[in-house]
């Protein structure tokens, strides 16, 4: 009998570029995906573990139909219509709440401004420059989002993109914990968060602080 940690709903906050992997593999015909099972519990407000609460916000819904454009080929109103519909998941949860809209509060994934510039800098000139700017961008405003939503969990394809200032690491690379004035926030790959919300479990801060010796830290 599966087994709830938590009390409420789960708050979860998905990554951009697992909502454009869902897309992708419901285009192949594949929906056993763990990209797909994290879109289909914010959908519903439920997994087979319990509630499930969509944190979002206006920057992500902004930069997921710019994705839709520039790298699927959505036209501008196909595109609207679907990343709005992330409002519609959001609302419709068991803890339903517009989407945040954080203003000013200037997080990017790089230690400091330079960081940004410089690597930025390097790439000037190469074909994938343009890319990189958006996916640094993209990276900023998912965080934010989980952030100031007071996410649980952040799902993300991409984890080594959020391995700056505080984030601490664990042997593993499939997750990593990045704490917050009081809260801490996991961020991990979408086959982690399945996994385990398919376990009963939610793979929050309190449950890999509860085991150690599944989570040990990178020295």
């Amino acid at each position: 009998m599966p087994f709830m940690t938590w009390t409420g709903a789960l708050r979860l906050a998905i990554d951009i570029n697992v909502l454009v992997a869902d897309i992708l593999s419901a285009g192949k015909g594949l929906r056993n995906t763990a990209a797909s099972a994290l879109v289909e519990a914010v959908r519903t407000g439920t997994c087979p573990a319990g509630p499930i609460q969509l944190v979002t916000s206006l920057p992500i819904i902004e930069n997921y139909a710019n994705v839709l454009v520039r790298r699927l080929g959505y036209d501008a109103a196909d595109a609207d219509e679907k990343a709005w519909i992330l409002q519609q998941y959001a609302l419709a949860g068991p803890m339903p709440g517009y989407p945040y809209l954080s203003v000013g509060s200037g997080y990017i994934p790089f230690e400091t401004e330079e960081g940004l510039r410089q690597s930025i800098a390097n790439h000037l000139g190469r074909p994938e420059a343009d890319k990189l700017f958006h996916e640094i961008q993209d990276d900023r405003y998912v965080l934010e989002t989980a952030l100031a939503g007071r996410a649980d969990i952040l799902a993300t394809a991409d984890l080594a993109g959020f391995t700056k200032g505080p984030a601490i690491q664990f042997e593993r690379n499939d997750v990593l914990l990045f704490p917050f004035a009081e809260h801490t926030l996991v961020i991990a790959t979408p086959r982690f968060v399945v996994y385990w919300l398919s376990q009963g479990i939610a793979p929050n801060a309190q449950f890999i602080a509860d085991n150690p010796k599944d989570f040990a830290r990178r020295s």
